[in-house]
């Protein structure tokens, strides 16, 4: 999926879809990671979380897509959908380097997660924040997702939210 260049001076961008297992997926969620480590209070483990089946997050339970430049490949960002037992879609590890925020990336990345979250037979998307990601927090309540039930214990969630697909 490519979409057309943005109003700012961002690069043309393309979605890349199954991606659970890619060496570029890897390294684009250590990036993550590493902010995560810096941004919260006593730093963030991610042995501390729930370790993801990649066969959870590849079609037809999921998918994980990386967000790129089209003409350099370079990765902008990431993100990742899968089917909770209940019938909900997660969105999980939504992220952008820092120098494409702020350029309607995070919003173009959110639409499509919430796209293939439809695909998959999802009529309700949920996820889970630290509130320290405030420019996430602004961008997911932007796009309607308000407060639900939490659905997971994860020590460094303080924040559950929930859209109507």
């Amino acid at each position: 999926m490519t979409s057309p260049k943005p109003a700012t001076s961002t690069p043309p961008v393309r979605i890349i879809e199954g991606q659970a297992a890619s060496e570029r997926a890897a390294r684009a969620l250590e990036a993550y990671f590493d902010e995560l480590d810096e941004r919260f209070a006593g730093g963030f483990d991610p042995a501390l979380t729930e370790q993801v089946d990649p066969d959870d997050v590849t079609p037809p339970r999921g998918d994980f897509l990386l967000l790129t430049e089209l003409t350099t490949g370079k990765v902008l960002g990431c993100g990742g959908v899968r089917v909770l037992p209940g019938g909900d879609v997660e969105l999980r590890r939504m992220w952008l380097v820092p120098d494409a925020r702020g350029k309607g990336l995070g919003r173009f990345l959110l639409r499509t997660l919430e796209n293939r979250a439809r695909a998959l037979g999802g009529r309700r998307v949920v996820l889970s924040v630290n509130e320290s990601l405030t420019e996430a927090l602004a961008l997911y309540e932007s796009a309607g997702y308000t407060p639900t039930e939490p659905f997971e214990e994860n020590r460094y969630v303080t924040v559950f939210l929930g859209k109507d697909l």
